[in-house]
């Protein structure tokens, strides 16, 4: 080969290579998009998160009505239900919504062969994360002591970011993350049930949700692709390995015995049953969705910080929803000083994202009006 040939294959390569790097670039400093509203303009990641937020406050609870008053606690079965209604949505939403699609783009075996390590890792992390999830709210059944073992996710990206990632991070950040820490601690002073095996899955459950949302927060940074396309991958992906494992288990024969009890006779229990499961499968949707594109926006220490202010909420609905929650005076203090952290995270985001220009321009507009009458 020529020298001249040489220098032109350099040439190429690294014009490739500056591309790649450009293209990465534009995804990590990927400008914020906004909705325009009345008086204002919010930023769509912060719509995003605020909406997983609240959902998953009704999906907690929801799910804990099924596991503890209905009795239901077949998790490879329920996971499986979930995800085959996710499949089913997907697939409508594909054919009757053009902003799905062209939120998604193309689905199809092909497609999925250009990233298929990232997907089919994706769905494993999120089954094994899923599952621990479900086992975790069924052992550990005080509310309170669940709520506060879930918060070590956030102390934990903190960490992660902070030390290993060498990220930085502002003051304020650092102060809401301390009284997070504190009001953790002060409720489960409290509160020390023996739900030891619980406790251990819960924190299995955390490092698990760490690498899920860290997953989310690169992937679109790393291939270009959206994260819900993640998710429609992922409904497919699951339906085969969830129902080997109800196979291999012996889950259907309970989930059958289940719906054969003699001991119930009245039917509006079942109904009542898949009323609740049919808001479990809708909410898991909104989240799922909700979750990964706010990662795809904002960092998943962001993310944490904000869902940490609905942690009172979920605790005091518990109280009154499910009647088996303690609410005592250390409980309710350390509750409410670990969500004015997440309160002050939260005032903070919402100046940063709501932009009022629309407004100012229309004042400005009022005033050159009033100028040319006088």
């Amino acid at each position: 080969m020529d020298d001249s040939e040489k220098e032109k294959k350099e040439i190429l390569i690294k014009d490739k290579n500056e591309n790649n790097i450009k293209e990465k670039s534009e995804l990590q400093n990927e400008p914020k998009s906004y909705m325009n509203c009345h008086c204002c303009q919010i930023s769509i990641g912060l719509i995003l998160t605020y909406t997983y937020i609240f959902i998953s406050i009704f999906l907690n609870l929801n799910n804990r009505i099924i596991y503890h008053k209905y009795n239901f606690r077949f998790n490879f079965t329920l996971l499986f239900i979930q995800q085959l209604f996710s499949l089913i949505t997907f697939f409508i939403l594909s054919f009757k919504s053009k902003t799905f699609k062209d939120k998604t783009g193309e689905i199809s075996f092909k497609d999925f062969l250009k990233f298929k390590y990232y997907y089919l890792s994706f769905c494993i992390i999120f089954l094994c994360n899923m599952l621990s999830s479900f086992y975790g709210n069924q052992l550990v059944i005080n509310v309170s002591m669940y709520v506060t073992l879930r918060k070590l996710v956030l102390v934990m990206i903190f960490f992660l970011d902070f030390f290993v990632f060498k990220k930085s991070i502002k003051l304020l950040t650092i102060f809401s993350v301390f009284l997070i820490s504190i009001g953790t601690t002060l409720v489960s002073m409290d509160d020390f049930t023996s739900d030891y095996l619980g406790y251990i899955v819960v924190i299995i459950n955390n490092t698990l949700t760490i690498i899920y949302v860290k997953f989310g927060e690169n992937f679109k940074k790393k291939t270009g692709v959206t994260n819900l396309k993640l998710l429609v991958y992922n409904s497919y992906l699951s339906q085969p390995i969830l129902i080997a494992a109800i196979f291999i288990r012996g889950e259907y024969k309970k989930v059958f015995l289940y719906f054969n009890n003699e001991n119930i006779i009245d039917k509006n229990y079942y109904y009542g049953f898949l009323f609740y499961l049919f808001i479990s499968c809708s909410l898991c949707i909104i989240l799922n969705s909700s979750f990964l594109l706010s990662n795809e926006k904002n960092s998943s220490l962001f993310t944490q910080l904000l869902s940490n202010s609905k942690d009172i909420l979920f605790a005091f609905l518990s109280y009154f929803i499910l009647k088996n929650n303690k609410l005592t005076i250390r409980i309710i203090i350390g509750l409410i000083i670990s969500t004015t952290g997440a309160l002050l995270i939260s005032m903070k985001s919402l100046s940063e994202n709501l932009k009022f220009e629309k407004m100012e321009e229309e004042e400005e507009d009022k005033e050159l009006e009033d100028k040319e009458q006088v």
